[in-house]
C-alpha cells in the first residue's frame, strides 16, 4: 500500500534506475529486521507427529487428487496476479490513464489484500475451504472480464484494484487449512512449499507472458483473454 506510491515518486523524480537503488537498499533491510526475531522451541500445536518420511509423505501428496488440482490453481494464481502487478500500469498508459493511477491501484490491491487475507482466513474455519478457493478463483476473473468490458478510466480501475486486493491472497490461508488438514502438520512446510513453487512458476509465466505479447502485438488483447482461460480450470476443479 505504501511503496507503490513511493516507487512511482521516485521513478517521476529521479528516474526508474534511482528507484530501483532505493527499493535494493529496503529489500537489503529485511535481513537487518530478521535479526532479532527469535525462535521458540516449544511446539504447541497439540498434534502428534506423523511416522511417515518426507518421501512418503511427497508421495502420498502427489497421489492426493485435490493436493494436484491446488497446485494447478496456484499456478494460475501466480499466472493471474503477477500478469496484473507488472503489466497494469503499463496498460493503462496505452489506454491513456495518467501514470499515478497505476500506483494508485497497485496501492489498493495492498490495502485491500491485508482485509481479504485476514477475512478468508476466518472464513475458511467456518466454511468449507474449498469452495472459498473455487470462489476466489471464480470472482477474480468475472472482475477482470468486468473490467475489460467497461470503459477503462480512473475510477473503473480503482475499483477493478479493489476488488482483486481483497481476492489477492486470501488464497494463501485456505490452501494452508487444507494442506494441515489433510495431511497434518510435520511435513507440512514442505507440502506447502511444493504448491507455492507452482504459483512462482506461473508468477514468472504471467510476467513473462505478457511482455512478449506487447512486443509481438503491441497491444496486451491476446494476454488478458490467456488470462480470463487459465483460471476457468482452477475454479472448476480446486475442490
Amino acid at each position: 500500500m505504501v511503496l507503490a506510491p513511493i516507487g512511482q515518486s521516485l521513478i517521476n523524480g529521479f528516474g526508474w534506475k534511482a528507484a530501483m537503488v532505493a527499493f535494493a537498499a529496503i529489500a537489503a533491510s529485511m535481513a537487518l529486521l530478521s535479526l532479532p526475531i527469535r525462535e521458540s522451541d516449544e511446539r504447541h500445536s497439540g498434534e502428534k507427529p506423523s511416522n511417515l518420511k518426507l518421501g512418503e509423505a511427497l508421495h502420498q501428496a502427489m497421489g492426493h487428487r485435490g493436493y494436484l488440482f491446488m497446485t494447478l490453481a496456484f499456478f494460475a494464481c501466480g499466472f493471474q496476479l503477477v500478469f496484473i502487478t507488472t503489466h497494469l500500469p503499463a496498460y493503462l498508459q496505452l489506454c491513456g490513464i495518467a501514470p499515478g493511477v497505476g500506483a494508485s491501484a497497485l496501492a489498493l490491491i495492498g490495502l485491500f489484500n491485508a482485509i481479504g487475507t485476514y477475512m478468508f482466513g476466518l472464513l475458511g474455519a467456518r466454511y468449507s475451504q474449498k469452495h472459498l478457493l473455487a470462489m476466489i478463483y471464480l470472482l477474480r476473473t468475472l472482475f477482470i472480464v468486468a473490467f475489460l468490458a467497461a470503459p477503462i478510466s480512473a475510477a473503473s480501475t480503482l475499483v477493478f484494484a479493489a476488488a482483486m486486493g481483497f481476492l489477492w491472497l486470501g488464497v494463501a490461508p485456505l490452501v494452508s487449512g487444507i494442506i494441515g488438514r489433510v495431511f497434518g502438520l510435520t511435513h507440512f512446510n514442505t507440502l506447502y512449499g511444493v504448491v507455492f513453487l507452482s504459483h512462482q512458476i506461473g508468477s514468472f509465466f504471467g510476467a513473462w507472458m505478457g511482455g512478449l505479447v506487447f512486443d509481438r502485438a503491441g497491444n496486451y488483447n491476446f494476454a488478458w483473454g490467456a488470462l480470463i482461460v487459465i483460471a476457468s480450470p482452477p475454479s472448476r476443479c480446486s475442490g
